[in-house]
């Protein structure tokens, strides 16, 4: 028992002389603006008939029609992708099947990726006048992702050292050497439409915004045709 007791003696006894650290801790934020270096468009073809038959060659005619006014832009056959092929009934008197079918839906989307975004109108106005009767929406996105998200975290390091420095000036202190630091969340978006709605616009609080690529910053809303990479640091620093 006595043994036990000058153990616990001396390990309660050694914080009492150590002076605790003070630090202080940040969270910094970045967003980085980014002009498209692609677009993926997402449209497609609906049809409808009294028979089956009817609806899928009427469907498989209007898309190599869409298909041959697409390619006629330029866009590779690589680029362009089957998303989506499915056939809906169309019941008789409340969709009940024992009324009897009243016709048949088929249905066809693609996926196209277009390189020269400034283009991106064209193949819109081509796609609608060429067949398809469904814009499912569309996406700028960039092939250098991983660059943006390395300068938006370094935007986001110097964020939260600026918000210390100014937090321990007011003190009357100084931010020293950081002492840790944590990664939050990481978000890649784009502005985007579909035929339910807008998407998201990218209406964000940030602490820095840079733009990439060309192009000017619209403040915390992202213009139309760019996509951002946002980036979220906590760094703890010494408080001197």
């Amino acid at each position: 028992m006595l043994i036990l007791l000058l153990l616990a003696t001396a390990v309660t006894a050694a914080p009492l002389g150590a002076a605790e650290e003070r630090t202080i801790s940040t969270t910094g934020e970045a967003l980085v603006q980014v002009v498209p270096d692609h677009v993926v468009v997402a449209l497609g073809i609906e049809t409808y008939r009294p028979t089956l038959d009817a609806a899928r060659q009427a469907n498989t005619a209007d898309c190599a029609r869409l298909l041959t006014a697409v390619k006629n832009l330029g866009v590779a056959e690589r680029d362009i992708q089957t998303d989506v092929l499915n056939v809906d009934i169309d019941y008789k008197s409340d969709g009940r099947p024992s009324r009897g079918v009243e016709g048949y839906y088929v249905r066809r989307a693609y996926s196209i990726t277009l390189n020269d975004t400034k283009r991106f109108e064209a193949l819109v106005d081509t796609a609608l006048n060429s067949g398809a009767n469904k814009l499912m929406g569309f996406e700028f996105k960039t092939k250098e992702l991983r660059k943006h998200r390395d300068a938006a975290r370094l935007l986001a390091i110097k964020a939260a050292r600026e918000k210390a420095q100014a937090l321990a000036g007011a003190l009357g202190m100084t931010a020293g050497a950081p002492r840790t630091i944590h990664e939050g969340s990481a978000d890649y978006y784009g502005s985007y439409r579909s035929w339910w709605g807008w998407g998201y616009s990218g209406q964000a609080s940030q602490n820095a915004i840079s733009v990439q690529g060309g192009g000017e910053s619209g403040g915390e809303t992202l213009p139309l045709g760019h996509i951002a990479v946002r980036a979220q640091v906590i760094v703890s620093f010494a408080l001197e």
